[in-house]
C-alpha cells in the first residue's frame, strides 16, 4: 500500500477526474459518481434516485435499446452496473484494459444522451415496485428499513433508497428530466478510471466523451439529521418469521469527523469477526444467533452506530441483553493492547484485500472525494487507525453508546414488544 500513484485533474467544465493507473493489473474500471441519492428527495420524489439509475440503462440514441447497450459490453467480456445509496448515485463498467475506451462510450453515452422512453418508465416501475416487495419480505434486508426509521424518523435518511410503492407510481417522465437537470452535471459528477492505463490518453479520452456533459454546482446535502434517535423503539410483527431480527445502536459520526477511526475500531472490536465479542458471546457461548455484526455507518454529516443479529426467538431478549452488556462493558473497560492491535491488522488486512480490486479502488478514491473533498491514502489512513489508543476507544464508547441514545429496531413473531423496550431503559 506504501505506493499508491493518484492523478486528479479538474476539466474546463469543472469536471472532477481521477486516474489509478495499476500497470500491475490486467483490467480497468471506470466509474461515475454523482452526489445525489435518496436524502436528497422530497416526500413526493422518494424512490427516484433509484428509478433513475435503472431508466439511464434503458436506451440512448446511439444505442435505443437495453439490448444494444448490454451487448456493446457483452461482446468485449466486460461487466456494468449501477448503484444507488443516500448520498450518491454511481454507474461503472469494468473491461480488460484494453477495451476500456469501448467502455467509457458506454457509459458517457447512458449518462449524457439517455432516452427515457415513456414505455419503458412504465415497465421499469413494475420491476421497481417488485424489486419493493421482494426487499420487503426479506428481513435481513428490511430490519435495516426499521433501523433507519428509528434513526433519523421523518428526515429523508429514514426513508428507503427504493422509495414506497405508491410514490415510485406516481413518478411521471417530467420528474426525471427535472432531477437529471438538477443533479446530473459537472460540479456534481466525479469520472475516476483505476487500472491498467495511460494516464494521458485517458485524460484525453475523459475529455473527449464527457466534455458534453452540462455545467452545474455542487450539490449541497440537505439539513443534518437530529443527534438523537427519532424513535428509541420500532416493532413490526410479522407472524410468520421463524426468528427475531434486531439492529441495536445509536446516532454515530461522520464521514469526516476525527472519531471514525476510533468508531471504526470499536465496531471491530465489538462485532467486527469471527473473535470479535458479540461473536463470541451471543453465538458461540450461547447459542442465540448464526450471525451478529457491528458496523460504523457514516454519511456527510451524521452516522450510525449498529450491531445487527437474526436470533432465536425465544431467546430473542436474552440476546438484547448481552448486546447491551458488552456496550457497557466497553465503555467502562479499557481495551487491552493485544485486542487493539488485532483489530487494527484486521483494518489493514481488509483495506488491503479491498484495494487489489479496480472496482474498489475506483469507489475508495471516488467517494472520499466526493464526501471529504480529500483522498487519503490507504497508508495516510492506517497512521490515524494505528495512532488510536485503548483510551481513545473508551472515550468513543463513552461518547457514543449512552443508555440515553441508544435505539432498538425489531422485526420478528412477538406481538408484544414491552419486554426489550424494558431493556433499555
Amino acid at each position: 500500500m506504501s505506493h499508491f500513484p493518484l492523478i486528479q485533474k479538474t476539466l474546463p467544465s469543472g469536471l472532477r477526474t481521477i486516474i489509478l493507473p495499476r500497470p500491475d493489473f490486467e483490467t480497468a474500471t471506470i466509474l461515475v459518481l454523482i452526489g445525489v441519492g435518496s436524502r436528497y428527495e422530497t416526500p413526493r420524489q422518494g424512490g427516484l434516485s433509484h428509478f433513475l439509475e435503472h431508466m439511464f440503462f434503458k436506451g440512448t440514441e446511439k444505442r435505443p435499446t437495453t439490448k444494444e447497450i448490454s451487448e456493446a459490453i457483452d461482446n468485449v467480456g466486460g461487466d456494468f452496473n449501477a448503484f444507488t445509496t443516500e448520498e450518491y448515485t454511481g454507474y461503472y463498467v469494468k473491461v480488460a484494459s484494453e477495451y476500456l475506451e469501448k467502455g467509457a462510450d458506454v457509459v458517457s453515452d447512458i449518462l449524457l444522451r439517455p432516452l427515457f422512453p415513456a414505455e419503458e418508465i412504465e415497465r421499469e416501475r413494475g420491476v421497481i415496485q417488485e424489486e419493493i416487495k421482494m426487499y420487503t419480505d426479506n428481513p435481513m434486508r428490511h430490519i435495516h428499513h426499521l433501523w433507519q426509521q428509528a434513526m433519523f424518523g421523518d428526515h429523508p435518511l429514514g426513508r428507503r433508497v427504493d422509495g414506497k410503492h405508491e410514490v415510485v407510481g406516481a413518478l411521471k417522465r417530467k420528474d426525471f428530466l427535472a432531477y437529471v437537470k438538477s443533479h446530473y452535471h459537472t460540479g456534481n459528477a466525479i469520472v475516476v478510471v483505476a487500472g491498467n492505463v495511460d494516464v494521458k490518453n485517458t485524460q484525453k479520452m475523459i475529455g473527449k466523451l464527457f466534455t458534453p456533459l452540462v455545467q452545474g454546482a455542487e450539490t449541497v446535502p440537505k439539513a443534518a439529521p437530529r443527534k438523537t434517535p427519532a424513535e428509541k423503539f420500532v416493532h413490526e410483527y410479522r407472524k410468520s418469521l421463524d426468528q427475531t431480527h434486531m439492529m441495536v445502536g445509536v446516532p454515530g459520526v461522520s464521514s469526516t469527523d476525527p472519531r471514525r477511526y476510533a468508531a471504526g475500531l470499536l465496531a471491530a472490536i465489538l462485532g467486527g469477526g469471527m473473535s470479535s465479542r458479540l461473536f463470541l458471546s451471543v453465538r458461540e457461548r450461547n447459542g442465540l444467533a448464526y450471525m451478529v455484526k457491528t458496523y460504523s455507518e457514516t454519511y456527510t454529516d451524521t452516522g450510525s452506530f449498529v450491531t445487527q443479529t437474526g436470533v432465536r426467538t425465544d431467546k430473542a431478549e436474552q440476546a438484547l441483553s448481552l448486546i447491551l452488556q458488552e456496550y457497557d462493558r466497553v465503555m467502562d473497560e479499557l481495551v487491552s493492547e493485544e485486542e487493539l492491535q488485532k483489530v487494527k491488522q484486521m483494518a489493514r488486512g481488509g483495506l488491503v484485500l479491498d484495494l487489489e480490486e479496480t472496482n474498489n479502488l475506483a469507489l475508495f478514491a471516488s467517494v472520499q472525494e466526493l464526501t471529504e473533498h480529500e483522498i487519503m491514502t490507504p497508508e495516510e489512513i492506517m497512521k490515524h487507525i494505528d495512532a488510536v489508543t485503548p483510551q481513545d476507544i473508551q472515550n468513543v464508547a463513552r461518547e457514543l453508546l449512552q443508555k440515553n441514545k441508544r435505539a432498538v429496531a425489531l422485526l420478528g413473531p412477538q406481538k408484544s414488544s414491552k419486554a426489550f423496550e424494558k431493556l433499555l431503559k
